[in-house]
């Protein structure tokens, strides 16, 4: 299967899914040796697939987690420039809480699976404004029964959440 990713015009546009993973009030957050930002795990959604599928598929692939319950939080379009290329950005964010006994809550620097250019830390809640996490919305991430939406359009800078 194809990843979502295609050029338009002067835009590529990107549908990918992520995980808030959390463990005893601490996020799994990674990072790519080639850019200077943390970001949550995930990936492309792959042509056919849907967004649930995708991120059980990516959490395996990258962390080799089994036996998940992703719980949908977030659906974001993002509008930005990376590299000297604009972005349409289409997230979905998933939550996962991860039990105590599992054997990713015991470590730190966990190297992703899928991609040896990329390790995953652990950050409690309280120090996430210490990193510079990308996309932002992590640092107001907000637990309802309710899945938000969020616009952000960092070029025509429009924000809007609902």
């Amino acid at each position: 299967m194809k990843d979502v990713s295609i050029l338009i015009e002067d835009y590529k546009f990107n549908f990918r899914v992520c995980a808030l993973i959390e463990n005893k009030g601490r996020y799994l957050l990674e990072k790519n040796i080639n850019t200077d930002f943390l970001n949550m795990p995930g990936g492309r959604v792959h042509s056919g697939e849907n967004t649930y599928d995708a991120i059980v598929r990516e959490l395996d692939e990258e962390l080799g987690l089994k036996d998940i319950k992703p719980k949908l939080i977030k659906i974001s379009e993002q509008f930005f420039e990376f590299n000297n290329n604009k972005y349409h950005e289409l997230n979905f964010v998933y939550y996962v809480k991860l039990d105590k006994d599992n054997e990713l809550c015991r470590n730190n620097n966990i190297t992703n699976k899928d991609n040896e250019n990329e390790t995953m830390l652990w950050i409690k809640k309280k120090e996430l404004k210490k990193y510079k996490i990308l996309p932002e919305f992590i640092y107001d991430l907000k637990f309802s029964n309710k899945i938000s939406h969020l616009i952000y359009d960092k070029i025509k800078k429009i924000k809007y959440e609902k």
